[in-house]
Protein backbone atom coordinates (compact mmCIF):
# COMPACT_ATOMS: atom_id res chain seq x y z
CA UNK A 1 0.00 0.00 0.00
CA UNK A 2 1.40 3.35 -1.04
CA UNK A 3 1.67 5.77 1.83
CA UNK A 4 -0.60 8.77 1.81
CA UNK A 5 0.71 12.29 1.98
CA UNK A 6 0.39 14.00 5.38
CA UNK A 7 -2.49 16.16 4.15
CA UNK A 8 -4.18 13.23 2.44
CA UNK A 9 -3.97 11.15 5.59
CA UNK A 10 -5.34 13.99 7.74
CA UNK A 11 -8.28 14.49 5.37
CA UNK A 12 -9.12 10.80 5.06
CA UNK A 13 -8.97 10.10 8.81
CA UNK A 14 -11.19 13.05 9.66
CA UNK A 15 -13.70 12.32 6.90
CA UNK A 16 -13.82 8.67 7.94
CA UNK A 17 -14.07 9.26 11.69
CA UNK A 18 -16.19 12.40 11.79
CA UNK A 19 -17.81 12.80 8.37
CA UNK A 20 -20.83 10.64 9.34
CA UNK A 21 -21.37 12.60 12.55
CA UNK A 22 -21.04 15.97 10.82
CA UNK A 23 -23.65 14.85 8.26
CA UNK A 24 -25.98 13.63 11.04
CA UNK A 25 -25.46 16.91 12.88
CA UNK A 26 -26.21 18.94 9.74
CA UNK A 27 -29.42 16.96 9.22
CA UNK A 28 -30.44 17.76 12.78
CA UNK A 29 -29.73 21.46 12.26
CA UNK A 30 -31.70 21.48 8.99
CA UNK A 31 -34.62 19.74 10.69
CA UNK A 32 -34.45 22.27 13.53
CA UNK A 33 -34.69 19.57 16.16
CA UNK A 34 -35.82 20.92 19.51
CA UNK A 35 -36.20 17.60 21.35
CA UNK A 36 -32.94 15.66 21.48
CA UNK A 37 -33.77 12.08 22.41
CA UNK A 38 -30.84 9.93 23.52
CA UNK A 39 -32.35 6.46 23.29
CA UNK A 40 -30.89 3.03 22.53
CA UNK A 41 -31.25 3.52 18.79
CA UNK A 42 -29.27 6.76 18.81
CA UNK A 43 -26.56 5.46 21.11
CA UNK A 44 -26.12 2.13 19.30
CA UNK A 45 -25.91 3.99 15.99
CA UNK A 46 -23.10 6.14 17.36
CA UNK A 47 -21.34 3.13 18.87
CA UNK A 48 -21.61 1.16 15.63
CA UNK A 49 -20.19 3.98 13.52
CA UNK A 50 -17.33 4.49 15.95
CA UNK A 51 -16.41 0.80 16.05
CA UNK A 52 -16.36 0.46 12.27
CA UNK A 53 -14.73 3.82 11.48
CA UNK A 54 -12.27 3.47 14.36
CA UNK A 55 -11.13 0.03 13.22
CA UNK A 56 -10.59 1.22 9.65
CA UNK A 57 -8.78 4.35 10.88
CA UNK A 58 -6.44 2.25 13.04
CA UNK A 59 -5.58 0.02 10.07
CA UNK A 60 -4.85 3.05 7.90
CA UNK A 61 -2.71 4.71 10.56
CA UNK A 62 -0.74 1.54 11.23
CA UNK A 63 -0.04 1.26 7.51
CA UNK A 64 1.12 4.88 7.66
CA UNK A 65 3.60 4.05 10.41
CA UNK A 66 1.70 5.28 13.48
CA UNK A 67 2.00 3.43 16.80
CA UNK A 68 -0.37 3.44 19.79
CA UNK A 69 2.38 5.04 21.87
CA UNK A 70 2.30 8.08 19.57
CA UNK A 71 -1.02 9.22 21.07
CA UNK A 72 -0.22 9.11 24.79
CA UNK A 73 -2.74 6.46 25.87
CA UNK A 74 -1.11 5.71 29.24
CA UNK A 75 -3.43 5.11 32.20
CA UNK A 76 -2.54 5.92 35.81
CA UNK A 77 -4.15 7.12 39.02
CA UNK A 78 -2.55 10.61 38.84
CA UNK A 79 -3.88 11.00 35.28
CA UNK A 80 -7.32 9.83 36.45
CA UNK A 81 -7.33 12.46 39.20
CA UNK A 82 -6.17 15.02 36.64
CA UNK A 83 -9.11 14.00 34.45
CA UNK A 84 -11.56 14.60 37.28
CA UNK A 85 -10.03 18.02 37.93
CA UNK A 86 -10.20 18.74 34.20
CA UNK A 87 -13.92 17.93 34.22
CA UNK A 88 -14.55 20.23 37.19
CA UNK A 89 -12.45 23.03 35.74
CA UNK A 90 -14.12 22.75 32.33
CA UNK A 91 -17.61 22.87 33.85
CA UNK A 92 -16.72 25.94 35.91
CA UNK A 93 -15.21 27.71 32.89
CA UNK A 94 -18.13 26.86 30.60
CA UNK A 95 -20.73 27.81 33.21
CA UNK A 96 -19.01 31.15 33.74
CA UNK A 97 -18.87 31.77 30.01
CA UNK A 98 -22.58 31.00 29.69
CA UNK A 99 -23.48 33.32 32.56
CA UNK A 100 -21.57 36.15 30.89
CA UNK A 101 -23.45 35.49 27.64
CA UNK A 102 -26.83 35.47 29.39
CA UNK A 103 -26.03 38.68 31.22
CA UNK A 104 -24.83 40.38 28.04
CA UNK A 105 -27.64 39.29 25.72
CA UNK A 106 -30.49 38.54 28.12
CA UNK A 107 -31.27 35.17 26.58
CA UNK A 108 -30.70 31.50 27.35
CA UNK A 109 -29.47 29.60 24.26
CA UNK A 110 -29.96 26.33 26.11
CA UNK A 111 -33.72 26.83 26.03
CA UNK A 112 -33.80 26.19 22.26
CA UNK A 113 -33.34 22.44 22.70
CA UNK A 114 -34.42 19.90 25.30
CA UNK A 115 -32.24 16.79 25.80
CA UNK A 116 -34.07 13.66 26.95
CA UNK A 117 -32.18 10.53 28.09
CA UNK A 118 -34.13 7.30 27.47
CA UNK A 119 -31.38 4.76 26.89
CA UNK A 120 -30.89 1.46 28.70
CA UNK A 121 -27.96 1.01 31.05
CA UNK A 122 -26.24 -1.37 28.61
CA UNK A 123 -26.30 1.27 25.87
CA UNK A 124 -25.14 3.95 28.31
CA UNK A 125 -22.24 1.86 29.61
CA UNK A 126 -21.10 0.93 26.09
CA UNK A 127 -21.34 4.57 25.07
CA UNK A 128 -19.27 5.70 28.06
CA UNK A 129 -16.66 3.03 27.34
CA UNK A 130 -16.26 3.64 23.61
CA UNK A 131 -17.15 7.25 22.82
CA UNK A 132 -14.55 9.02 25.04
CA UNK A 133 -11.77 6.80 23.71
CA UNK A 134 -12.86 7.33 20.11
CA UNK A 135 -13.38 11.09 20.24
CA UNK A 136 -10.38 12.05 22.34
CA UNK A 137 -7.99 9.79 20.44
CA UNK A 138 -8.97 10.75 16.90
CA UNK A 139 -10.47 14.21 17.45
CA UNK A 140 -7.76 15.53 19.75
CA UNK A 141 -4.66 13.34 19.94
CA UNK A 142 -4.47 12.43 16.27
CA UNK A 143 -5.25 15.88 14.91
CA UNK A 144 -2.77 17.62 17.19
CA UNK A 145 0.01 15.11 16.59
CA UNK A 146 -0.62 15.09 12.83
CA UNK A 147 -0.50 18.90 12.59
CA UNK A 148 1.98 19.75 15.35
CA UNK A 149 4.37 21.16 12.76
CA UNK A 150 1.83 23.91 12.08
CA UNK A 151 1.84 25.05 15.70
CA UNK A 152 -0.44 24.88 18.72
CA UNK A 153 -3.06 27.34 17.49
CA UNK A 154 -3.75 25.38 14.31
CA UNK A 155 -4.04 21.95 15.93
CA UNK A 156 -6.12 23.16 18.87
CA UNK A 157 -8.48 25.10 16.61
CA UNK A 158 -8.85 22.21 14.16
CA UNK A 159 -9.68 19.77 16.95
CA UNK A 160 -12.19 22.11 18.59
CA UNK A 161 -13.94 22.99 15.32
CA UNK A 162 -14.37 19.32 14.36
CA UNK A 163 -15.87 18.65 17.79
CA UNK A 164 -18.23 21.58 17.34
CA UNK A 165 -19.27 20.49 13.84
CA UNK A 166 -20.21 17.04 15.19
CA UNK A 167 -22.43 18.58 17.89
CA UNK A 168 -24.16 21.47 16.11
CA UNK A 169 -27.42 19.50 16.29
CA UNK A 170 -27.54 20.52 19.96
CA UNK A 171 -28.60 23.99 18.85
CA UNK A 172 -27.42 27.46 19.89
CA UNK A 173 -25.95 26.10 23.12
CA UNK A 174 -23.27 24.15 21.21
CA UNK A 175 -20.91 27.09 20.51
CA UNK A 176 -21.13 28.07 24.18
CA UNK A 177 -20.41 24.61 25.56
CA UNK A 178 -18.89 22.25 22.99
CA UNK A 179 -16.50 24.82 21.50
CA UNK A 180 -14.91 25.99 24.77
CA UNK A 181 -14.69 22.39 25.97
CA UNK A 182 -12.97 21.44 22.72
CA UNK A 183 -10.48 24.28 23.09
CA UNK A 184 -9.74 23.38 26.72
CA UNK A 185 -9.29 19.66 26.00
CA UNK A 186 -7.07 20.29 22.98
CA UNK A 187 -4.94 22.81 24.88
CA UNK A 188 -4.49 20.33 27.74
CA UNK A 189 -3.43 17.62 25.30
CA UNK A 190 -1.01 19.95 23.53
CA UNK A 191 0.64 20.72 26.87
CA UNK A 192 0.85 17.20 28.36
CA UNK A 193 0.25 14.81 25.43
CA UNK A 194 -1.91 12.43 27.47
CA UNK A 195 -5.34 11.21 26.33
CA UNK A 196 -6.54 9.54 29.54
CA UNK A 197 -7.41 12.76 31.45
CA UNK A 198 -9.52 13.87 28.48
CA UNK A 199 -11.26 10.50 28.37
CA UNK A 200 -12.02 10.65 32.10
CA UNK A 201 -13.46 14.18 31.86
CA UNK A 202 -15.46 13.23 28.76
CA UNK A 203 -16.76 10.06 30.40
CA UNK A 204 -17.89 11.87 33.56
CA UNK A 205 -19.67 14.52 31.49
CA UNK A 206 -21.35 11.79 29.45
CA UNK A 207 -22.44 9.97 32.60
CA UNK A 208 -24.21 13.02 33.98
CA UNK A 209 -25.88 13.58 30.61
CA UNK A 210 -27.07 9.99 30.10
CA UNK A 211 -27.47 8.48 33.57
CA UNK A 212 -30.92 10.07 34.18
CA UNK A 213 -32.31 7.52 31.70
Amino acid sequence: MRRLSQRGELLIINLLCFGPFIVMSAIGVAARETLLVYDDRRLYTIIGIELVAGTIAILILRAQGWKFSDFGLQVSMPLTIFGMLLFIGSIIAISGFNEIFRAAYGSDPGAATTPVARASWLAVLLMLAIDPLYEETFEVAYNIRATEGSGAAFGITLSAMIRLACHLYQGPIAPLTILPMGLIFAAVYWKWRRVWPLMVAHGVAGYFALAPS
